[in-house]
């Protein structure tokens, strides 16, 4: 199904018609994913008897929008559809998402799968790529392959919407989180290394972190696991 908010058209998939006040676990994908990305963790919660909403992200948005921007599409979404305190579940772009509703007191559970949205530690190497680009900006040269791989295959509309995002940090927010939270992380996680997921655990008064066999898709390498760590929660949590 596809629903038009705040001047973005999201899809999603959910086993249930009306909420009727009970708890809903809600997925939302990492950036670049889609409906797919979460579908085998949404059919074995669903299996397990919860009601659940698969949510895919905009793949086009206005050129201003940034992470509180999507994040705030999603709450309309929650809103729009009744439901009251779902639990979220995010995986890296997600995250930030489920990090920003949490904080905002919208969630009734937060699960963080290798989240975005920790400043780095300053890396030398980072900073000769950055150096270099601005370099090249100021001089007019060619930037193509300069950025990531995320970077370079959007659409160049899209660009500057994830240039804000990468540049948001969500420190801050932590300390607002009171919901139930448990964080699952890969421990081989490159694009948002294990110090991150310690943060967030710190930052998050009550959290429970546990580390996975993976990387930054670890969800999907120890699928099983995750599983289980999910139904546990699920069950401490509705």
């Amino acid at each position: 199904m596809k629903e038009r908010f705040a001047g973005a058209e999201c899809e999603y998939e959910c086993n249930f018609t009306q909420s009727d006040g009970e708890r809903v676990v809600l997925f939302l994908h990492g950036w670049g994913g889609c409906i797919k990305s979460f579908s085998a963790a949404y059919n074995a919660v669903t299996e397990l008897g919860y009601k659940a909403v698969n949510f895919a992200f905009p793949t086009e948005v206005p050129p201003e929008w940034g992470v509180y921007e999507y994040a705030a599409h999603v709450h309309e979404f929650i809103r729009s559809h009744n439901i009251i305190n779902p639990i979220v579940v995010g995986h890296s772009f997600g995250g930030r998402v489920g990090i920003i509703l949490a904080a905002k007191n919208v969630c009734g559970g937060l699960v963080l799968v290798d989240s975005a949205g920790m400043k780095p530690r300053p890396n030398l190497l980072k900073k000769l790529r950055v150096a270099r680009y601005h370099y090249r900006v100021k001089h007019g040269k060619p930037l193509d392959g300069m950025g990531s791989k995320d970077y370079n295959s959007l659409d160049k509309s899209m660009r500057p919407v994830f240039v804000r995002i990468v540049n948001t940090f969500l420190e801050r927010l932590l300390g607002l989180i009171s919901c139930p939270s448990l964080i699952v992380w890969g421990r081989r996680d490159k694009d948002t290394p294990p110090y991150m997921a310690r943060r967030i655990n710190r930052g998050i008064k009550g959290s429970k972190l546990v580390y996975l066999d993976g990387d930054h898709f670890c969800y999907l390498q120890s699928h099983y696991a995750f599983i289980n760590l999910l139904k546990t929660f699920l069950s401490e949590t509705v």
